[in-house]
């Protein structure tokens, strides 16, 4: 018989796995826009990703970012100088990403609303940097097909980001690219809530369903309180990787 710890450590896991398989499809992102933008408004999470991209990008670079989102990327490269492509499908996410460069003043973002498998080689070739963040694992070719689509792309540079999730392991070389540097950090990915309502209405978008009294006590259980906001503590291990294109006779030293 499982004790009680075992039976809720399985509803989460459940819970979880749940959430897995439906953000790989384009209609959980339009739906769960309002969440990210509610998680984006109070997190750092992707300030070391920027922090990477300033040490390996270059004005002027022609950069794809594959499934952009809000845009927090794009943007951050555009102001860089480099001549943005952002491919996002969910209308949503793309709406969060309008929204931003509104707010900006600023329209030098190229936006692509089809997906990273539907997009024919031919119009993914000739970029300095392809990137990734958070989003290989969601298509429907999975980690390893999307990345290999990069390499057959054979940009000069490929940055994936990735949080440490079963199926996503970037090697030390493949055929076309060899890493050249490669960090890792502990992203504070907490949620901050304006009620508890918001809570659970989070929570039960995240299951697909109405929860149990049982669950609306765990939830209850792990909020705190600060700065006027209730928190949900959640961490993610994240790694960044950056591969240059493998030249013949030539040994790329990881940095």
């Amino acid at each position: 018989m499982r004790s009680i710890g075992e039976k809720k450590g399985m509803a989460a896991n459940t819970v979880e796995s749940t959430v897995c398989r439906r953000a790989a499809t384009v209609g959980f992102w339009d739906g769960y826009a309002r969440w990210y933008k509610l998680w984006l408004d109070h997190t750092s999470y992707h300030e070391p990703v920027i922090t990477f991209l300033k040490e390996i990008a270059e004005p002027g670079w022609k950069v794809l970012d594959i499934g952009a989102g809000s845009g927090v990327l794009s943007l951050s490269l555009a102001d860089m100088g480099c001549a943005v492509t952002a491919i996002e499908p969910s209308i949503a996410m793309r709406s969060l990403l309008f929204e931003e460069m509104f707010r900006r003043g600023t329209d030098v973002i190229d936006v692509d609303e089809r997906r990273w498998e539907d997009m024919p080689l031919f119009e993914i070739q000739g970029y300095d940097l392809i990137l990734s963040c958070n989003t290989l694992h969601l298509t429907t070719m999975g980690f390893n097909g999307a990345l290999e689509k990069i390499f057959a792309a054979d940009p000069d540079n490929v940055l994936v980001v990735t949080e440490h999730v079963p199926g996503t392991v970037v090697r030390f070389a493949y055929p076309s690219h060899v890493l050249g540097r490669a960090r890792t950090y502990e992203a504070d990915s907490s949620f901050g809530y304006h009620d508890l309502e918001e809570v659970l209405e989070h929570r039960r978008f995240k299951k697909g369903s109405d929860l149990t009294r049982n669950e609306e006590i765990a939830m209850i259980n792990k909020i705190t309180v600060k700065d006027g906001h209730l928190w949900v503590r959640e961490s993610a291990r994240v790694g960044m990787y950056w591969l240059r294109r493998r030249l013949p006779g030539h040994c790329w030293r990881m940095q």
